[in-house]
């Protein structure tokens, strides 16, 4: 009687890899928008939507402009990377493009540094938030384990809901959940890393971004990942 091969264990691969450069960049874009950019996000907008909300009704019009530049950053990041995601290798495209708005975002640093108010202030978030635009619509592609990179909600909701059904019924962990735990401990190690790196080095934590999307990027240039591009 012929026995059955042992399933073959499943392993984190290139896109789970690239998955975990592009949290990681979330959570950066994140701390230092937050710490350094006037208290918004350019990566969570659920978050960034809060901001504004308060903003708003305390009367603090001019906080509350500085959201909506995130707000409208990020949609505007989306719907370029919506005109690109549909064509031959449109995921290269869409992560080469972010590569180029992080990297303006870089130049303008290095240019004004942290400014405090003015169209300097506000174009740093607005590369920021399209940049984080177009990763949302990169990380739909790459499609790990429904991570989308930018926004974790509903990712820690699902770790937590598969974790207790599968203790409840006494079933392994499925290989999704370490999927995105892994993109998850990504995201925070970004922030942890960023905000440190904002203390003893603020030119690695503005410039290190569009050094990570790039890498992504180069991980999906191989011929292997055609499928995925």
């Amino acid at each position: 009687m012929a026995m059955n091969p042992p399933p073959t264990a499943q392993r984190l691969d290139r896109s789970d890899r690239s998955m975990h450069l592009l949290s990681a960049t979330s959570g950066a874009a994140d701390i230092v928008a937050f710490l350094k950019l006037n208290m918004v996000f350019t990566s969570a907008m659920t978050g960034n939507l809060a901001l504004f909300g308060i903003a708003v009704g305390q009367g603090h019009l001019l906080s509350a402009t500085h959201s909506l530049t995130a707000l409208l950053g990020f949609i505007i990041g989306v719907a370029i990377a919506a005109l690109w995601k549909e064509r031959p290798f449109g995921l290269r495209w869409i992560l080469a493009l972010e590569v180029v708005f992080l990297a303006l975002y870089a130049f303008c640093w290095l240019r004004w540094g942290f400014p405090l108010r003015g169209s300097p202030l506000y174009a740093l978030i607005l590369f920021s938030a399209i940049g984080m635009g177009m990763q949302s619509v990169a990380a739909r592609l790459i499609n790990v384990a429904g991570v989308p990179s930018v926004v974790f909600t509903n990712t820690l909701t699902s770790i937590v809901l598969v974790f207790i059904q599968s203790i409840h019924k006494h079933q392994p962990l499925p290989f999704a959940l370490r999927q995105q735990m892994a993109a998850l401990l990504a995201y925070l190690g970004g922030a942890v890393v960023f905000a440190f790196l904002l203390m003893v080095m603020p030119v690695l934590a503005m410039t290190l971004p569009a050094v990570l999307v790039a890498l992504a990027l180069w991980m999906h240039w191989h011929p292997v990942a055609d499928a995925a591009a």
